[in-house]
């Protein structure tokens, strides 16, 4: 079906082991992480906190208005209660009593997780995303930039690590599945491949075309001005051990397509 796999002409070997931030979820990137992604979401988070969401022209500050933002968390509140349904006819009864939404943004989706659970965190790097996120603070959601070291029953986290470099997104991951309850649910989304179009853009790991390509081109996001948003392609295998090490034994892929990055929302559900 396909062509011979192209073997990289030059890649960094990988890390010998996944290790846990030292200073906390969004410490600095490490020496050889390829980009400091946290400073182009503060420069986003300020400049278009909504349209760097959904990328919609109604969604941009100078066409903002409130008609519009209840489009958008409407957005939010229709996506979690599909996620919601997909959990339990895939899984059976979830009730949760507790959520985390990792990358919240402005909150488009722990609106949602706080009227379904009670009790929601919504995580996040950008100040300017913070900002308009707890505008709608109330007991039960609340924003914050550190990840609570308590267990949640449903952790989601959509078009969100995409966006971070592997290196550091595995690790990150991992910080959220050992927060994830007995019998608890995830919800999360990854890239792990791209369409022939966008072997160029930076940040890719593997191209499926005719061929398997190796594309090895992380070190090309050094190149692009502050607050670009970039797209980096995971591995589906270290996904895949990291949820069955944190007993996450069910799990089932949905494919996603954004515009030839493909990946896969990833809903699992831990052991009791």
């Amino acid at each position: 079906m396909f062509g011979l796999f192209r073997k990289p002409r030059q890649k960094k070997s990988a890390p010998s082991s996944i290790r846990t931030p030292e200073a906390g979820p969004f410490a600095p990137p490490r020496a050889e992480a390829v980009r400091d992604t946290d400073a182009d979401w503060a420069n986003l988070g300020d400049r278009e906190p909504y349209f760097s969401v959904l990328v919609n022209p109604d969604f941009l500050r100078a066409n903002m208005t409130e008609a519009k933002r209840d489009a958008f968390f409407r957005t939010g509140a229709q996506e979690i209660g599909a996620h919601l349904q997909y959990l339990r006819d895939q899984f059976g009864p979830f009730t949760p009593r507790s959520a985390l939404d990792f990358g919240c943004g402005v909150g488009r989706l722990t609106r949602a997780l706080a009227d379904i659970s009670g009790d929601a965190v919504g995580i996040d790097i950008s100040d300017g995303m913070l900002r308009e996120a707890r505008l709608a603070e109330r007991p039960g959601l609340v924003f914050q930039k550190d990840i609570p070291d308590r267990p949640f029953d449903w952790i989601v986290s959509i078009i969100v690590f995409q966006h971070i470099p592997p290196d550091r997104g595995y690790r990150l991951l991992q910080e959220l599945l050992r927060r994830l309850a007995p019998g608890g649910c995830v919800t999360l989304q990854f890239v792990f491949y791209r369409d022939p179009h966008m072997y160029h853009a930076p940040g890719g790991r593997i191209g499926i075309g005719e061929e398997i390509i190796d594309i090895a081109n992380h070190d090309a996001t050094r190149a692009y001005a502050p607050g670009e948003m970039m797209m980096f392609d995971y591995d589906l295998t270290v996904i895949a051990a990291m949820l069955f090490r944190s007993g996450v034994a069910q799990m089932r892929l949905v494919h996603t397509d954004h515009g030839g990055f493909h990946g896969a929302s990833v809903f699992g559900r831990r052991n009791t």
